[in-house]
């Protein structure tokens, strides 16, 4: 993997972790993100910098914005498809 699809699967699976911490009802932050991802905390931070840039997330609050749930959605669900197309 080059350094620009290493990139992108971090900022994917991010997105998707404030996914799943919201739809659990847990509130997320730098630290729970850097835990979940296994990343060390300047790297989260500067993707959610990034993020937040883009209008993906919402850095104060540490959450997803409109957008950003849009695309966290569509990720999610195409991993769950991949998982029941594997299972089948």
């Amino acid at each position: 993997m080059n350094d620009v699809e290493n990139r992108e699967h971090r900022v994917l699976r991010l997105l998707q972790a404030l996914y799943e911490l919201a739809e659990n009802d847990v509130g997320a932050s730098p630290e729970r993100l850097c835990r979940g991802l296994d990343l060390p905390l300047r790297q989260v931070e500067t993707l959610l910098f990034a993020l937040d840039d883009q209008g993906l997330v919402d850095r104060e609050r540490c959450r997803l914005t409109m957008k950003g749930l849009v695309l966290a959605v569509s990720v999610a669900g195409r991993g769950r498809l991949a998982a029941l197309e594997a299972a089948a």
